[in-house]
């Protein structure tokens, strides 16, 4: 029997892993070539919630983020190990250029979203 070491992560933590799966779930769906609409279709549940859990504003319940993992093809046992900075700035950066609708609206959210990044990284390494 495997047994996984599981990191007792503090809050701060925990809002950049809520964010780095946000971000992991886009990048796969993007590297799938389906839209969050596509994706929610596929799934049965509304594309207003696919945007919220990947912006991490929303909290999904397990058997949901289990479909997500399966349907986009996630190792879902790295997507909880927090990723270093550049790692998840690496992710941010790639769903940017793997977006095909890039208009000003998600340019601005992509570069607010860096900022949010280095900010919590940043703080993270005060404590």
């Amino acid at each position: 029997m495997n047994f996984y070491y599981m990191n007792v992560y503090s809050r701060k933590e925990l809002d950049l892993l809520a964010i780095q799966v946000g971000c992991m779930l886009r990048l796969n769906r993007l590297k799938l070539n389906l839209s969050q609409e596509d994706l929610a279709q596929q799934l049965g549940i509304n594309s207003t919630k696919i945007g919220r859990i990947e912006r991490a504003e929303h909290i999904c319940a397990w058997n949901q983020l289990l479909q997500l993992w399966q349907k986009l093809e996630i190792d879902h046992h790295k997507l909880f190990i927090l990723k270093e900075k550049s790692q998840l700035l690496s992710v941010i950066s790639q769903s940017y250029n793997l977006e095909k609708r890039l208009n000003q609206d998600k340019k601005d959210y992509y570069a607010f979203l860096t900022k949010i990044v280095e900010s919590k990284y940043k703080n993270l390494s005060k404590s």
